[in-house]
């Protein structure tokens, strides 16, 4: 019972949570997941680590649809080479069960998450009605 509560408020959580809250989610969720995938690794859990990896791939892959090349020009270019670079790495981290292909894109995605936490803090405190511009 109270797992499907917790489901329940994920599921508000996401479903009222403007653009920025959003993304901020996604940076949290592929964080978590490719620390449980290490520690999977580490702990010999290959199928627990190949779930969370998988986890991990679906949202680099979802912060790349999200991509607006029109709007968000260069930056919009980076951020697709860089969700193209680490979605290789949890390839090489799945297939090989190496902790080193998660440890190069464990920072990568705390950098991203720290960065557009800072944007969006910033942006709602000057511009509170406005989108946040993610890129895309």
């Amino acid at each position: 019972m109270n797992k499907n509560r917790a489901e329940q408020y994920k599921k508000t959580q996401i479903n009222t949570a403007n653009p920025g809250k959003l993304l901020l989610m996604l940076y949290q969720g592929s964080l978590k997941f490719a620390k449980l995938a290490v520690q999977n690794i580490e702990a010999n859990n290959i199928e627990e680590s190949h779930k969370n990896i998988i986890k991990v791939q679906n949202i680099i892959l979802e912060l790349k649809r999200t991509l607006d090349k029109e709007k968000g020009g260069q930056l919009a270019d980076r951020l697709e080479g860089l969700y193209d670079f680490i979605y290789q790495e949890l390839l090489q981290a799945n297939l090989k069960k190496d902790t080193k292909h998660l440890k190069n894109i464990i920072p990568l995605l705390e950098e991203l998450h720290s960065a557009y936490k800072e944007i969006i803090l910033n942006q709602s405190k000057s511009e509170p009605q406005q989108r946040v511009n993610i890129g895309g």
